[in-house]
């Protein structure tokens, strides 16, 4: 399962979102009806989504790293433990998938992204992300610079190389 591309999708007179059959594909066959949405834990205005067992597999590894073995166990029993794996569970929705690709974007998504203008989805490998169109263009920006800085930082030293 690899999400790749970006995609700006108008939503239509319902409100709904039309999943490009390129994300579609890259949905388990098992998942391919449903999906899950949740905030980003870092990126306010930000929607990530996953396939439900894309979703639980992050979760998990999210818990075996976090938590380790004795870990989870604290979890479960003190509830003041603060279980990072849980805090995205909270927020998280599954997402009926309609046959024809489209998808109801719950209130709570729509309002943090800023659906006015749609939205843009964005493959990042195991998952994707929704987008408010212009602070996706404004991010895209700021990492084609970071990118070139990267690229430019594998250059061995003195390499001798110009621009090309």
């Amino acid at each position: 399962m690899a999400f790749r591309s970006e995609i700006l999708i108008k939503l239509d007179k319902k409100g709904r979102v039309q999943m490009p059959a390129a994300f579609r594909d890259e949905l388990p066959v098992d998942d391919r009806n449903a999906f899950v949405l949740y905030h980003s834990p870092n990126l306010p205005g930000v929607v990530n989504g996953n396939s439900r067992s894309g979703f639980d597999a992050m979760l998990d590894r999210l818990r075996a790293e976090v938590l380790g073995p004795k870990g989870s166990i604290k979890v479960a029993l003190d509830d003041e433990a603060f279980d990072p794996a849980g805090y995205l569970s909270a927020s998280a929705r599954t997402i009926a998938l309609e046959p024809d690709g489209r998808f109801s974007l719950p209130g709570e998504f729509a309002e943090a992204i800023g659906v006015a203008d749609g939205v843009v989805l964005t493959g990042k490998g195991e998952k994707f992300q929704l987008w408010n169109p212009a602070r996706w263009q404004a991010r895209k920006e700021a990492d084609r610079a970071k990118m070139a800085a990267f690229v430019r930082g594998l250059a061995p030293e003195n390499s001798g190389g110009g621009d090309a």
